[in-house]
């Protein structure tokens, strides 16, 4: 896939390579260099919605006041 690098700097990724790469408007890209000299592209994106589920908290649900004071307890832990 060739792009090209335009007089300010830009390049404008195919559409095909956005829609793979789930990018939208404002998404942040990273180029990893590799050992070979080559670089890799990675999409820097991640949809909160995938965390939905992750922790299953089953107590009752705490206070503000209750965080706080148990990040003050587990400071120094």
């Amino acid at each position: 896939m060739e792009v090209t690098l335009t007089t300010k700097g830009q390049i404008t990724l195919p559409k095909t390579l956005r829609d793979s790469l789930h990018l939208k408007t404002g998404d942040k890209l990273i180029f990893e260099e590799q050992d070979n000299g080559a670089y890799l592209l990675k999409a820097r994106t991640t949809d909160v919605s995938v965390l939905k589920g992750c922790v299953a908290y089953k107590g009752e649900p705490a206070t503000l006041d209750d965080m706080d004071a148990a990040i003050v307890q587990n400071a120094g832990a």
